[in-house]
């Protein structure tokens, strides 16, 4: 889907590093992963993986539930529905601005590299 301006789609939500390589991080399994798993994935402490979850969790894009087990519970956090659909649209969106960020220097280089080629200082 393009945009007219795509830099607007950019959603706040997903474009935080840690808030993108969580989301990231829960794409591969509609299970979801453990809390200590996504801790170690990416790199964030305690304190740090709580606050994120916090703010996905708000926005509807990650759910998690406690489990019990024998020896201490497990957190396990998923990527809703709504979450996948939101995450994929700021893919999209991001896609667009990456790719128009390209040919811009694509464009920007072959005009400098037209200034700069032999014969074009006869030119001036």
């Amino acid at each position: 889907m393009k945009h007219d301006n795509p830099y607007a789609a950019l959603e706040r939500l997903f474009h935080e590093p840690a808030r993108l390589a969580l989301v990231s991080a829960l794409c591969d399994t509609r299970e979801g992963r453990t809390f200590n798993d996504l801790k170690g994935v990416c790199d964030l402490t305690d304190g740090n993986l709580n606050r994120h979850l916090k703010v996905l969790q708000e926005g509807g894009v990650v759910e998690s539930h406690r489990l019990a087990t024998t020896s201490r519970p497990v957190t396990i956090v998923r990527l809703t529905d709504e979450g996948r659909g939101q995450f994929l649209a700021y893919l999209q969106a991001l896609e667009e601005v990456l790719h128009k960020a390209a040919e811009a220097l694509e464009t920007r280089d072959s005009r400098a590299a037209g200034l700069l080629s032999p014969g074009s200082y006869a030119k001036l």
